[in-house]
């Protein structure tokens, strides 16, 4: 998840750095926000199994 929130971060800088229009940059944002919020939902839900067993 860290990944995706990187590429993110360096998609919008990219697109600041081009001198692109706002509204492609709030769309980056906005896709990589609704990314991140499903895969932590995903992660939540999920069972991660952290008991110990010896």
């Amino acid at each position: 998840m860290d990944t995706l929130i990187f590429g993110g971060l360096f998609a919008a800088l990219v697109v600041l750095y081009q001198g692109r229009p706002r509204k492609i940059l709030l769309a980056v944002w906005w896709v990589v926000l609704c990314a991140t919020i499903a895969l932590l939902a995903h992660h939540i839900t999920s069972s991660l199994k952290l008991g110990l067993s010896y």
